[in-house]
Formats: C-alpha cells, sequence, structure tokens
C-alpha cells in the first residue's frame, strides 16, 4: 500500500482495517509522517523503492493525481519482491492467498485491473512493465486519438514524459498487454473475485436501496470502491443504511 499525505481518509482507513481483520499483515509506503495510521500497520519509507522525486515528475499535469506514480511504485515494488499489492480503496472481505508466480484479476471481459496485484520479481513481464516509464517512448496500446499533445511535442522534438500520454496507459493497458505477451492473461481471476461492483456503479455504495448481495459471490475477496469515482461524494459521510456505511459500521471505521 502506498499513501501520499499527511492524513489517511475514511475510506483509506476502511481499506486497511479489512485487511488487517483477514490477518494480512499491512505494510504502508509514506514519504511523510501520517497522522492517524492504526497500529499493527508498518510504516515503510517511500523512499527506499521510488524516490520522491521521481514520483512528482510522474505527477497527473492537469490534475495532481499520483495515479501513474503509484502505477510505477507498484511495479517497481513487484520488482524488489515487495509482496502483495492493494491499493487503499481496496475493502478485503476474505483472506488474499498467493498461490504460483502472479496474481491479479480482471475488472471487465477483457482489461486486467492492478489494485489488487503481484508478480514474481523474476517474470519478464515484471521487469517489462518498470521499464516502461522512460522518456519519449509511446507503448504499443497507447490511445493515439488521446494524445495528440503528446503526439506533437514529439513532431516538434520535445521530449515527451510518461505523464503526457492518456490516462490508463500504464495501469490496465500496460497490464492487459502485457500479460497477453507474456502469456498471463488466462491466469487473470475473474471479475468477481477482486472488482464486483463495476466501476459505472460506484456511486452504488452511497445508495440505502443498493445491496451488495446483489453482485458479491461465493468467490469474492474483495471489493474496490472505486475512489476516482467518488472524488465529490467522499466530503460527506454515507447515508445510513447504504452499503459504505454498513462497512463502516463492520470494520469499526
Amino acid at each position: 500500500m502506498l499513501w501520499i499525505g499527511d492524513r489517511l481518509g475514511r475510506i483509506e482507513l476502511l481499506s486497511i482495517a479489512s485487511w488487517l481483520a483477514c490477518r494480512h499483515a499491512v505494510r504502508l509506503h509514506v514519504y511523510q509522517p501520517v497522522a492517524n495510521v492504526p497500529t499493527r500497520v508498518d510504516l515503510v519509507d517511500g523512499e527506499l523503492t521510488v524516490p520522491f522525486g521521481k514520483m512528482k515528475r510522474l505527477r497527473h499535469r492537469k490534475t495532481g493525481s499520483y495515479a501513474l506514480a503509484s502505477d510505477y511504485f507498484r511495479y517497481r515494488l513487484q520488482l524488489t519482491a515487495g509482496g502483495l499489492w492493494s491499493d487503499l480503496d481496496m475493502v478485503c472481505l476474505k483472506p488474499v492467498n498467493i498461490e504460483g508466480d502472479c496474481l491479479f484479476g480482471l475488472e471487465d471481459e477483457t482489461m486486467i485491473n492492478g489494485a489488487i496485484l503481484y508478480l514474481k520479481s523474476d517474470l519478464p513481464m515484471t521487469a517489462e512493465l518498470e521499464g516502461l516509464f522512460r522518456t519519449s517512448y509511446f507503448p504499443p496500446w497507447t490511445r493515439m486519438r488521446r494524445a495528440r499533445k503528446a503526439r506533437f511535442k514529439r513532431f516538434i522534438g520535445l521530449p515527451v514524459q510518461p505523464a503526457d500520454l492518456p490516462w490508463g496507459t500504464f495501469g490496465p493497458g500496460a497490464l492487459t498487454a502485457l500479460a497477453h505477451k507474456h502469456g498471463l492473461f488466462e491466469r487473470a481471476l475473474p471479475r468477481e473475485v477482486f472488482y464486483p461492483l463495476d466501476f459505472r456503479q460506484a456511486q452504488a455504495i452511497y445508495d440505502p436501496t443498493f445491496s451488495l448481495d446483489a453482485i458479491l459471490r461465493e468467490e469474492t475477496l474483495t471489493l474496490h470502491l472505486w475512489n476516482e469515482a467518488l472524488r465529490d461524494l467522499k466530503r460527506r459521510p454515507p447515508p445510513a443504511g447504504s452499503p459504505l456505511a454498513e462497512l463502516y459500521a463492520e470494520f469499526g471505521v
């Protein structure tokens, strides 16, 4: 897990509490003191994995998001045998066990998501993911229609940085393309295991009429809350009886 900031939000606290409840050891990589880290969480200096200067260079130009930097961080962590990765908007419902040299899941029928990720450090895919983040490189799966500014920079001889390319190029796009390339795509777990809540349904967790029973299955291990889709809603507490309110109550957050 990675956190950039001086205080965890409630969803992040929920995520941590859920992993601890399932008896997972939790390591939180940080770049500064964080005021409200729960007990039983091991803090790790993020500088040991990726210097913060590089993280800042990977920050999204318009939004200031560290999502791209987080992609690089998780790949670098896998290359250094850092163990199972989880985003801080993943709620752990059952223990997640690593069996074999990789673990990831589909977010839909065609795309792998990296919010839960394990790759053995000596897999060729692991090194290739980390090596994508270089100047003026357009991965073959880049959505070129959405990369007009980056293509123009390349045309006039300016360096193109990873942060100039379309959102998702180095996340699900990279994981999916390289899993196909290295013959690992078929090992992606079904959507119901890690991502039973569709991105388009993300805000339903604030809806008291919506029940998680409608989407959770026996094989479900985690629930992805799609933090980016909740940006406006997160400013207020969830209504009583909503799935998110019930999760907060269940895990004591």
